[in-house]
């Protein structure tokens, strides 16, 4: 005879944070077929009306997962940029490690999965970077200097656009150009960027 299943009692706090955290594994593993209500629930042992419960649907669970992965995505940047001791490089390479481990790719999911599901904050993050890198450039300016806000932005664009497409694609991209994929190609790059952004902030 099958020897019955005890179940864990949880509280509803640590039943959500299960949840995220095994549709966060699921869909890193498996891609957006990770995001299957009933193979989460089977992964994390509990049952599928569970996640209904606290999340509603699987809508309700997705734009979850959206808030966790941009709250996630903030703090590693906002960790990149409020560093005044590190150089320009070393900032860069925070920022290009901030997309990888999954995260870039678990936000490209999410996005094409929902496009329109974003939570409004989200949209926010690179604005709020944008303040505090502005707020630096100015202050280290030239006495007379202006440093223009549109300015700030297109760069941080620039960087975050250079660094989620690298953590997406960046060996396949560079293979297909020629030139070597791999971790030493990777920093030779992230170098030579920084270089680039260097040049065009004129702060070292």
């Amino acid at each position: 005879m099958k020897e019955a299943v005890r179940r864990v009692r949880r509280t509803p706090a640590e039943a959500k944070r299960l949840i995220l955290e095994t549709a966060q594994t699921l869909v890193a593993r498996n891609g957006p077929q990770g995001l299957r209500l009933q193979d989460i629930a089977a992964e994390a042992g509990i049952s599928h009306p569970l996640i209904l419960h606290h999340f509603g649907s699987r809508a309700g669970l997705m734009r979850a997962l959206t808030r966790e992965a941009a709250a996630e995505l903030k703090d590693r940047l906002v960790a990149a940029i409020t560093q005044p001791e590190y150089s320009i490089g070393a900032q860069l390479d925070q920022v290009f490690d901030a997309f990888r481990g999954g995260l870039a790719q678990r936000l490209a999911w999410l996005a094409v999965e929902d496009p329109d599901g974003a939570p409004a904050n989200t949209a926010l993050i690179l604005r709020e970077i944008a303040d505090t890198l502005h707020a630096r450039r100015v202050a280290a300016a030239a006495p007379g200097s202006t440093v223009a806000r549109e300015d700030t932005e297109w760069m941080i664009h620039l960087v975050a656009t250079a660094a989620f497409g690298d953590a997406m694609y960046g060996d396949q991209l560079r293979r297909s150009a020629g030139i070597a994929a791999g971790e030493e190609s990777g920093s030779r790059f992230r170098t030579w960027f920084a270089e680039l952004i260097r040049e065009h902030g004129g702060r070292r």
